[in-house]
């Protein structure tokens, strides 16, 4: 199920026993590669020392290109792997691909040193939720949680949960089950008239909103999805032999939504963050199951840039509450040129 995936669980010192054996053991069983990675090639013993186990790499040599997912147990391992700078830099690295990254009970100790929490939710080891909160994190008391790309658990007894999440994030992704069987140009129809719906609402919120700030954030996030849209246009124009995508464009709106004159700062993020969920969950699911490199690694691309986008309205709602500051948007990425995809 698993074939040809690749998996990093970063251990260190007193790291959980089970947290991180039982993961290890799941994905191995579903035929994925996985890597124990230490900050050093010693030999580690876990925190309740029934188990001692030695890295297969060590953080030093890891190459993000080269995983699918990481996966941060618990235990006293994170605050030693939270001060260790090339572990912060790799975890900062893996994040911005949009690619699965779980943490359970003490892991997430490592994302608030590498400072990735601001406006995303979940859930951990309850001993951790004030760190969490104190970073612009919202805690969650929950067996698992997803938010974007990121899946956290609490404790132990969570594991079989935790598991079969990162098993579906590994193979369809989190698309609901009517949308995860479309053919290719059937997917691209939905995902063009998406780009055409949240560019159209993007930029009806830009005129309604009196803030300039949040008025521009709109204004540049409409482009961003314009771009979008003309490029997988041009993808299904490619893939059909020419014909033009024949999905329903019409309409200011996300889902059923409109934008309307009176529509508030707050109405208008929930629905911008709800709509860039769905085109992260369809571009990830796009991803795992393009044949060619080239469209795979084009819509990796996609699915991170529209977490990118989720976490930066994330930031701003937490703003409109006086619980941390505007963002602005800080790049202008262009995806990877489409000329010898097919």
């Amino acid at each position: 199920m698993l074939s040809g995936k690749k998996i990093a669980i970063l251990i260190g010192p007193n790291f959980h026993d089970e947290e991180a054996t039982i993961p290890r053991d799941f994905l191995v069983a579903k035929n994925a590669t996985v890597d124990l990675v230490g900050l050093d090639d010693s030999e580690l013993q876990g925190k309740y020392g029934k188990i001692t186990l030695r890295p297969d790499k060590t953080i030093d040599t890891l190459k993000v290109e080269d995983y699918d997912a990481v996966i941060i147990p618990g235990g006293g391992a994170p605050e030693r792997i939270r001060l260790n700078e090339k572990a912060i830099k790799f975890v900062k690295d893996f994040w911005k691909t949009g690619k699965p990254l779980a943490a359970i009970c003490h892991g997430p100790q490592v994302l608030i040193s590498a400072k990735l929490l601001q406006g995303v939710t979940l859930t951990s080891y309850e001993g951790i939720r004030d760190d969490i909160q104190n970073v612009g994190g919202k805690w969650v008391d929950e067996q698992v949680h997803v938010d974007g790309q990121l899946i956290t658990s609490r404790k132990p007894d969570d594991l079989p949960a935790f598991n079969e999440t990162i098993l579906e994030a590994l193979t369809t992704g989190f698309l609901p089950d009517e949308e995860k069987d479309l053919d290719v140009l059937e997917a691209l129809e939905m995902a063009i008239a998406r780009e055409k719906g949240s560019q159209d609402f993007y930029s009806g919120v830009a005129e309604m909103i009196n803030s300039e700030k949040v008025s521009n954030k709109f204004k540049y996030l409409a482009t961003i999805e314009e771009t979008h849209f003309d490029q997988l246009s041009e993808m299904f124009e490619k893939i059909s032999g020419g014909r033009k995508p024949t999905a329903n464009l019409s309409g200011s709106e996300i889902g059923m939504h409109k934008v309307s004159p009176d529509i508030t700062t707050e109405e208008a993020i929930e629905l911008a963050m709800q709509a860039e969920q769905k085109a992260y969950d369809f571009y990830r699911n796009a991803a795992l199951k393009a044949k060619s490199s080239a469209a795979r690694e084009m819509f990796q691309y996609l699915a991170a840039e529209e977490l990118e986008h989720k976490r930066l309205f994330s930031m701003d709602m937490a703003a409109q509450g006086g619980q941390g500051h505007f963002q602005w948007a800080t790049h202008f990425d262009i995806p990877p040129g489409m000329d010898d995809l097919w």
